[in-house]
């Protein structure tokens, strides 16, 4: 006897259990926000002038980490950026908008260590530089960098972009 209640109790909490689902189902609003926090990346970038069809905005993944600066004034002059964690791999795009050479470093603020040291940069030229070419395959140091530009007697006119990735391929 105990086994026919059990088996009707079941049986009604699943139709229970139907009665509610199916008809959330069929009315629920593909507009409504998904809220599963595991699908919901931290990293990620919202471009709230990119519509897509429906009115649905696209969000593009955010991959490292990109930088740069117009570098301007005396004759010498600096300029920082971050490092990431997990981010070691770094390009920089060194540009030279005067009419006389520069020189740059480029060093970690906590350790001091140099990783770019007084290269020349000739009048209206561009050098990239990449911590994998020079050596560095296992990536910098996470943290605070300065480059240092030195003008000479004159005023530095310049800029610099970068990129920091996880892998080499990140930074090519």
């Amino acid at each position: 006897m105990k086994k026919k209640h059990f088996i009707a109790s079941a049986f009604s909490v699943g139709l229970l259990g139907v009665a509610i689902a199916v008809p959330s189902a069929i009315f629920a609003n593909s507009d409504d926000p998904v809220t599963d926090s595991a699908n919901t990346s931290t990293a990620s970038t919202q471009d709230a002038g990119t519509a897509a069809t429906g009115g649905h905005v696209i969000t593009p993944q955010k991959i490292g980490n990109t930088f740069g600066s117009r570098v301007q004034g005396g004759a010498t002059v600096q300029s920082a950026f971050e490092v990431p964690k997990a981010y070691g791999h770094v390009k920089l795009t060194l540009k030279n908008r005067s009419s006389y050479p520069v020189r740059v470093s480029l060093e970690h603020n906590d350790s001091g260590k140099e990783y770019i040291s007084g290269k020349r940069i000739e009048p209206g030229s561009t050098y990239t530089w990449r911590s994998s070419d020079d050596g560095y395959t296992d990536g910098l140091r996470s943290g605070s960098y300065t480059l240092q530009w030195r003008g000479g007697n004159n005023d530095v006119n310049a800029e610099f972009d970068g990129v920091c990735g996880s892998r080499t391929a990140d930074i090519r």
